[in-house]
């Protein structure tokens, strides 16, 4: 899942333990811990407030203080995320493999987590986007002057029969392995899908005849003043890649999507089916991001049919290159750097345009340093 956040400040916020060096340029590299209480007892509420500065440059808060003072109070639980400053590469985070530094990282398990590093962000005027596998978004060299925030929020509850209640940090080609081993239909071409839950509800990813949403009962997401909502498929609206999430002003995330499934006796056959489909027709073992443009609606010809009949197919532009498989498919395949594949983006959609009067549309997200 990849959204962009707001900075406007919730209407509350957890106690940030953070050093004096926040802003230093000699701090680069550092952690900030950021406790939210759980229950938001008072005791807790003090234990929290009561820490002196005292996160310093590569260290996470001393979790000794933090129980000394938890002891005397008798506090109790709490849920702690961990900001890193500085060194996590998006590159690493990417299935593309492109991408600089972020300035803040941090990785989230659980909703309390979640909303408390949206809240660090908002207060702190802090841009971020939320990403799961990075499976459909292109980074700038120089990285993102934000927060990254990772979305590991991975439960699985089987309510009933055919029903999942799963998390949004959860993947999607697992899921989709899952329920048509189990003898349930409706998310078979997910098997191949390297996503997560949240971005398959949020992009509506589908193939083959399928999409996520013919599947989807209900989603919980946080907004970004961190007030978490839950909504029926009845209250929103989905098209080809696309749903009401991307028009959400104010979505920080999606926290977790409820689907309901049918019985299928073919489910299992036509998860393989996919997967070998998949398996001839795409670089499935090379780094790329997917299907690059979306294909033309209404026209009967794919975006990758219109790239391969302009010639480009297999075609390099520094360390980036249109697959020789699947030309709607561009692959990392010498350390190509953003602005390479940016441009071999854009000369492919000029090329398209030229030759059949039809502007494609991007599929992937291009996120660059500065999202504001």
């Amino acid at each position: 899942m990849l959204q962009a956040g707001s900075s406007s400040s919730g209407s509350s916020s957890p106690v940030f333990l953070q050093s004096s060096e926040a802003t230093s340029s000699d701090s680069y590299r550092k952690h900030i811990s950021v406790a939210f209480p759980s229950h938001g007892s008072a005791n807790q509420l003090r234990l929290f407030a009561d820490i002196p500065n005292c996160v310093k440059r590569d260290d996470v808060c001393p979790s000794k203080l933090l129980l000394e003072r938890e002891q005397r109070l008798g506090g109790g639980d709490e849920e702690t995320v961990s900001f890193i400053r500085g060194k996590r590469l998006l590159r690493e985070l990417s299935t593309w493999g492109i991408g600089g530094p972020c300035n803040y990282f941090v990785e989230v398990f659980d909703e309390i987590q979640l909303i408390s590093a949206i809240r660090f962000c908002a207060t702190n005027s802090i841009e971020f986007l939320i990403i799961g596998k990075g499976s459909n978004c292109l980074f700038d060299d120089s990285g993102f002057d934000g927060c990254i925030i990772l979305n590991r929020i991975t439960t699985f509850e089987n309510i009933e029969d055919g029903v999942y209640r799963v998390g949004g940090g959860y993947p999607i080609n697992k899921l989709g392995v899952q329920c048509s081993n189990a003898g349930f239909g409706g998310l078979e071409f997910a098997g191949g899908v390297p996503g997560t839950v949240g971005g398959a509800a949020f992009m509506n990813a589908g193939a083959d005849g399928q999409e996520t949403a013919d599947s989807i009962e209900s989603v919980e997401i946080i907004t970004t003043d961190g007030i978490k909502r839950v909504l029926q498929r009845k209250e929103l609206a989905f098209g080809y890649r696309t749903s009401s999430f991307q028009e959400m002003k104010d979505l920080a995330a999606i926290v977790s999507v409820t689907f309901r499934l049918n019985r299928s006796a073919t489910a299992k056959t036509k998860l393989q089916r996919h997967l070998e489909r998949r398996r001839k027709s795409q670089p499935i073992y090379q780094r790329s991001a997917g299907s690059v443009f979306r294909n033309p609606e209404g026209l009967g010809v794919s975006a990758g049919e219109l790239i391969e009949k302009t010639g480009l197919k297999g075609f390099v532009l520094g360390g980036a290159k249109i697959s020789e498989l699947h030309a709607n498919f561009f692959i990392n395949f010498n350390r190509s750097s953003s602005k390479n594949m940016i441009d071999l983006i854009n000369l492919v959609g000029e090329k398209v345009d030229q030759q059949f009067g039809i502007r494609l549309r991007k599929e992937i997200r291009i996120v660059p340093y500065n999202a504001s």
